[in-house]
């Protein structure tokens, strides 16, 4: 090939069109280039560099979003850059935010938020995000497939640079640059794996003009290439990655160039559902051909189950705004063709009053010394699968979904909040973080948690902080009410033949009946709620102090040490008063050792709710029993001259009983998840509530029943009434197939049956209950006993009737059964 300017413009315009792995291919075939092997270079220079970028994330949307990431990245850099600020001095932004508040917000006052663009208008958002795009293109459906282009205005590269930034391995491109995301220098290559048959990504670049900061010969060209997979071959046993390069390399070496021409604009952006039709003087698109869609449809991309929504998931706080594109005919909501992504806080910002049943909740906390921020979203019934499918707990940095905790948390029996499963979704702010931490917590990839003990520790926290939020423990209790009083007409009933019918067993009796009983499934305390109804708080505190004392008032408590201190407070400050992004208010607490402060390391809060708060601190792992621990908490905001300060003291006792020296360091061999108790409970269950399902209203549950479900058990947290145990709930299905199939054929006995499939059902459920409770050291493949329960009735329901009404008339004729 003659590579003239004229031949790589065209030649790079039919690569950029290509809208599948095999019309790339054909392209390069008939330009002779795909079965040259000499003008294809190692990606990074690495021989074996399959092993570095096939061991990344496992998800095809995780990995997209590492590119949108390098793209905000490249702004930020290219803006920084542009304000002749060395991106790697000391006077260069510190920060995510402090960066984007530096550079977009100059001429705007964001007063609630400073670099952050949940204050910025709708009209900016839009504005900004022109710089940043996302085009689908290709076909729609399960027989087509979708190719991604990623373009942004940034600060593009060089194509002699290229080599060693957007195609480059294990280099130190950014590490020293504090305000970006981007820092392993790998994200670029996690999407490669997800790129159809052949793995082919194409990528075309110029360097900004006002990024330019060295001489480069090739300063003024575009460059552009396309990666591949080669496959094991000969003597060589694993894949490896190659990009085409056939141009001489400048500094005399034999690896090669990339393809180059010159050329005032190209068109890399998409303008509604027109790809590359917006010209750009510089930047950078990658295309991703035949992308996997694993985690979000195939159908259009700004649709509810699309990529624009699951992007707003894994990039809930985003730091710049990104347009997204439908490009393959039809279009999104009111037939638009884009929109932009600001990510889930913004989304809910924009409409918390139709989603969310109160204000998020912020709950800063420290584990091991490593501060962290919980932000608790509590969606109305039916709004929580809009926003989140699978994930519960979202664990991010600098904006970014690191790794996500299933919706199943909530039901863990240290956190009780079965019947908020599908309701509540939790920020884990991990930003602040050491390095070393947010290594151990998170493994290279970015998108799973480690099994390092502190990963543990955090989620021991978290269960600890959603089971006590009030205004969870409020909402759980009436959405219980809400879903069971008008279903336990038969309780009584219910309760005197499962009664009878345990007492006929001594075996069951003595495992299930320990106070068996159907007591008042509902919370009935409604102290205080009037006076937290009319509570406004203000947004800087007058007084902050402990409950119920006088300011200076220095407190003394006991505690064992085995346990924690609650310390509680009482304020007139609103309740995201520590957790506003501006003007927000700064918590800290010390120990006092010879008149020196120092920071705890461990302690939960303040969470603030209504004109209370309270605090949960552990004692130090060298406290000794009758040991006087001095603490001092300080509370400051930018309003005051001098902080508040809150003295107590806490008498070290010795250990309570039946409880470890803190359950919080129990041993991870025992209990690595965190899933269950310390030790085997004691054996009985008071009788759970039982709700009759019907057909008619199935599709009022999460998830909804069908036809083959039989019986749910729903965790609703500890009772106080059965010694802190968590207490169930059990839903059985009396229009399961198998039950009505069996009512047919005794249209007499219809109630009988009925009757007989919803003990039988009960008594599989507890039954399952027991056997939970005696296994309570940490099993990793176990499913939760709501699963268990779940699985197993659909599994049993075709015998019941058969296990409940005939095998009772059984009778022997010597040592063979049969049928009275």
């Amino acid at each position: 090939m003659n590579f003239t300017n004229g031949k790589c413009r065209d030649l790079c315009i039919r690569l950029m069109e290509a809208d599948s792995c095999n019309a790339v291919v054909a392209v390069l075939e008939s330009e002779g280039l795909w079965a040259d092997p000499a003008v294809w270079r190692l990606y990074g220079d690495e021989p074996n560099n399959f092993s570095a970028i096939g061991n990344q994330t496992e998800r095809s949307d995780a990995a997209l979003v590492e590119k949108i990431v390098n793209s905000i990245d490249a702004t930020l850099i290219a803006e920084c850059l542009a304000a002749g600020i060395d991106p790697e001095s000391d006077s260069a932004p510190q920060s995510i935010h402090e960066a984007v508040s530096a550079f977009f917000e100059k001429d705007t006052v964001n007063a609630d938020a400073p670099g952050h663009i949940s204050g910025w208008t709708k009209k900016k958002r839009g504005e900004a995000a022109n710089r940043i795009t996302v085009a689908a293109t290709g076909k729609k459906g399960s027989g087509g497939n979708i190719c991604l282009s990623i373009a942004d205005s940034g600060e593009g590269q060089t194509p002699n640079s290229v080599p060693d930034t957007i195609l480059s391995l294990n280099k130190e491109n950014k590490i020293k640059i504090p305000f970006v995301q981007g820092k392993f220098n790998m994200g670029g290559t996690a999407v490669l794996r997800f790129c159809g048959d052949e793995n082919l990504q194409f990528v075309l670049t110029k360097r900004n003009p006002a990024a330019l900061q060295a001489s480069d010969i090739s300063s003024d060209l575009w460059g552009f290439t396309v990666v591949r997979r080669e496959n094991p071959q000969g003597k060589r046993r694993n894949s490896r990655y190659t990009y085409l390069a056939p141009m001489p390399d400048p500094n005399g070496s034999s690896k090669g160039g990339i393809l180059r021409f010159a050329a005032d604009s190209m068109p890399i952006f998409p303008e509604s559902n027109r790809p590359y039709s917006r010209p750009s003087s510089h930047g950078t698109l990658i295309k991703l051909y035949d992308y996997e869609t694993t985690g979000f449809a195939k159908s259009d991309v700004l649709r509810r189950d699309g990529l624009l929504r699951r992007l707003d998931i894994l990039l809930p706080e985003i730091a710049l705004p990104v347009r997204i594109h439908e490009c393959r005919g039809g279009g999104g909501h009111g037939g638009s063709f884009d929109n932009p992504l600001t990510g889930l806080t913004v989304r809910l910002d924009d409409d918390s009053a139709n989603n969310l049943e109160f204000d998020p909740i912020t709950c800063p906390f420290s584990v091991s010394g490593e501060p962290l921020t919980a932000t608790i979203y509590a969606f109305r019934p039916g709004k929580g699968r809009t926003y989140a499918k699978r994930e519960g707990l979202i664990f991010t940095v600098n904006g970014q979904t690191h790794a996500p905790l299933s919706r199943d948390f909530f039901r863990r029996s240290r956190v009780g909040l079965g019947y908020l499963r599908d309701s509540l979704l939790v920020l884990v702010d991990c930003t602040k973080l050491s390095g070393r931490s947010r290594e151990d917590l998170f493994m290279n990839s970015r998108d799973r948690l480690s099994d390092h003990e502190l990963r543990h520790q955090i989620e021991l926290e978290l269960e600890v902080i959603l089971k006590e939020e009030p205004r969870l423990r409020e909402l759980k209790a009436r959405r219980r009410e809400e879903e069971l009083k008008e279903k336990l007409a038969e309780e009584k009933p219910l309760e005197l033949v499962l009664g009878a019918l345990l007492k006929k067993s001594p075996s069951l009796s003595s495992i299930l009946l320990k106070g068996a009983r159907l007591s008042n499934p509902f919370d009935t305390r409604k102290s205080g709620e009037e006076e937290k109804r009319k509570f406004k708080g203000k947004r800087f505190p007058t007084y902050f102090r402990f409950r119920g004392k006088p300011d200076s008032h220095v407190l003394q408590r006991e505690c064992a040490i085995n346990l924690r201190q609650r310390i509680e407070f009482e304020t007139d400050v609103e309740d995201n008063y520590f957790g506003r992004k501006r003007e927000g208010g700064q918590f800290q607490l010390y120990t006092v050792v010879d008149g020196l402060r120092k920071d705890v390391s461990d302690f939960t809060g303040p969470v603030l709710d209504r004109g209370s708060g309270s605090i949960r601190v552990a004692l130090p792992p060298n406290a000794e029993v009758a040991d006087r621990l001095e603490y001092v908490a300080v509370i400051d905001d930018c309003s005051r001259v001098d902080p508040i300060e809150n003295h107590f003291s806490i008498l070290v006792k010795r250990p309570s009983e039946g409880r470890k020296r803190d359950s919080s360091k129990r041993d991870k061999s025992k209990n690595p998840k965190g899933d269950g108790d310390d030790s085997k409970s004691e054996s009985g269950f008071s009788l759970p509530p039982v709700v009759r399902v019907y057909e008619e209203e199935w599709g009022k549950h999460e998830p909804a029943f069908d036809r083959f479900a039989a019986l749910r058990i729903v965790n609703a947290g500890d009772s106080e009434e059965n010694g802190g145990k968590p207490k169930f709930d059990f839903y059985v299905n009396c229009d399961n197939m198998y039950l009505k199939s069996e009512a047919k054929g005794r249209a007499e006995d219809v109630k009988l049956v009925e009757a007989q499939f919803v003990y039988g059902m009960v008594l599989v459920g507890l039954g399952l209950l027991h056997e939970d409770s005696q296994r309570k050291e940490a099993d990793e493949g176990r499913m939760s006993v709501e699963d268990q329960a779940e699985q197993f009735s659909r599994a049993i329901a075709p015998f019941m009737m058969t296990i409940v009404s005939d095998l009772g008339g059984l009778q022997f004729d010597g040592d063979q059964a049969e049928p009275a």
